[in-house]
């Protein structure tokens, strides 16, 4: 099937897989070929997508992921690969944002930012 992972910044994924797993507020789902319709909103959560060559995995904070004849289109509001995530960056800014919480109190951008870092570091840990 064919899939694509596009962010406002550029296209992440573009070509054929095989499985493409990710997570809703219902939990985590997988898409094969020749899935029914679907229109699923994504949660902060890693995403899969499984090719003949191998797995490709991103860090997605939230988006949408929809399968139609033509394939499958996920529309994330953030995503980055595994292969592209400093780790010792990513626990320096949640170190920093944790601080700016407890000090300044709680925000969404700060909660969203919170977030996407904990999955970085969820998905670098699975792939050390």
């Amino acid at each position: 099937m064919y899939c694509r992972l596009r962010s406002p910044e550029r296209m992440l994924f573009d070509g054929e897989a095989t499985l493409v797993a990710a997570h809703s507020k219902e939990g985590e789902f997988a898409v094969m070929s020749g899935h029914a319709p679907l229109l699923a909103a994504l949660n902060t959560a890693p995403l899969r997508i499984v090719t003949d060559e191998g797995e490709h995995i991103f860090a997605v904070l939230a988006g949408a992921l929809s399968v139609a004849e033509d394939g499958v289109t996920i529309l994330a509001q953030e995503a980055i690969p595994v292969e592209e995530i400093d780790l010792a960056a990513v626990r320096d800014r949640r170190a920093k944002i944790e601080q700016e919480i407890a000090t300044a109190g709680e925000t969404e951008i700060l909660r969203s930012e919170l977030a996407l870092l904990r999955v970085q570091e969820r998905v670098v840990g699975r792939h050390d």
